[in-house]
């Protein structure tokens, strides 16, 4: 009961200050467009009033009310929110409460000495429910946000709330690796974080020298090349061996039906027989032709890819062991052109110091 009518007594106080709320009063009437302001004014007056009488009867919900509509009218008046905190706490909304005046006591100098002695006991009336939190961050300037409410940079000037239960921490900064952290919150506990944030580091980027103007470079052989070759080797072997199966069919039925037709010429006849027979022996000549053609494609198809894939292989080899030889600076002297024959064939060279 005692601690009421204290309370009540900081409110009252409050109400002294309602002048520091107004607006300058008129002087005279007023034209419309400058009736905004005393109407406001007004309404923040009769609300703020209703709040501090709500206080003296101990309806705190009422008076959380009435100073959340005097708020909503005057955002920027320190006595507003100081009284509404107070209210808030004895409504038993403590989170609302301790945040609001914890900003009140930190950033400004609302109210007489007893008067934030009396809010300094609020306070601890309600972090009897809270986690009392303080955060300090290694680099200035950097913006700090808890359960996604901004609190604005580094250093924070006042002490955060929050309520039993997990929040997140988020600092940020440009130039600085972000850093995130999921807490725990309990009631009644208090808690210092000190965050120290690092610095990025650029990365440099190593670049990849370029070839020399006067060497190609050489990539080994080309694999799609391989597999085609390698596809129509097999392809002509197949068709070869398809063909030489065929023609030996034809062959039998040729030297059966030569058999049938001994003591008959087939020059001067033209039996069934006959023609039957001339069918089936051009058939057995085609195929043979054509399973020649086939293994012969095969045969120079394959040996073709086969040395493609030899060199084309030793030229990558040496290509890399040459790229792997250390380069220095160097100056180019003055060569001669030669021709010259190598194992490879043919070549034009240029000879010279390098």
């Amino acid at each position: 009961m005692r601690r009421a009518r204290r309370v009540t007594g900081s409110t009252l106080v409050g109400a002294c200050l309602v002048a520091w709320l107004s607006l300058p009063a008129r002087a005279g009437p007023a034209p419309s467009s400058e009736a905004a302001p005393d109407v406001v004014h007004d309404k923040a007056l009769q609300t703020f009033k209703e709040g501090i009488e709500a206080f003296d009867r101990r309806d705190f919900e009422a008076a959380r009310v009435a100073f959340l509509q005097t708020l909503a009218l005057k955002p920027t008046a320190p006595v507003v929110r100081r009284n509404l905190g107070l209210a808030e706490i004895y409504s038993g909304h403590y989170l609302d409460g301790a945040r609001r005046l914890a900003r009140v006591i930190h950033t400004t100098d609302e109210g007489s000495a007893s008067d934030r002695q009396r809010m300094l006991e609020s306070l601890k009336k309600a972090e009897a429910h809270l986690e009392r939190l303080t955060i300090e961050v290694t680099v200035e300037g950097a913006d700090i946000a808890v359960d996604e409410i901004e609190l604005g940079p580094s250093p924070l000037p006042f002490v955060w709330y929050v309520g039993p239960g997990s929040y997140a921490v988020r600092v940020n900064k440009a130039g600085f690796v972000a850093f995130s952290e999921t807490r725990l919150a309990r009631a009644g506990a208090t808690q210092h974080l000190r965050i120290s944030l690092e610095p990025i580091v650029p990365q440099a980027v190593a670049a990849r020298p370029a070839p020399p103007m006067d060497v190609a470079p050489q990539t080994g052989p080309n694999p799609w090349l391989l597999a085609v070759g390698g596809a129509l080797t097999v392809g002509g072997v197949a068709a070869g061996v398809t063909f030489s199966v065929l023609a030996a069919g034809n062959a039998d039925e040729v030297e059966q039906i030569g058999d049938s037709l001994v003591g008959v010429s087939c020059r001067s006849s033209s039996s069934p027989q006959c023609r039957q027979l001339s069918d089936a022996a051009a058939a057995h000549d085609r195929q043979r032709r054509w399973a020649t053609v086939s293994f012969s494609a095969a045969g120079v198809v394959g040996v073709t890819t086969l040395l493609y894939g030899l060199l084309a292989r030793s030229d990558g080899v040496r290509d890399q062991e040459h790229a792997a030889l250390p380069r220095g600076p160097s100056v180019r002297r003055p060569g001669f052109l030669a021709v010259g024959i190598d194992a490879e064939g043919s070549q034009l060279l240029w000879n010279g110091a390098f």
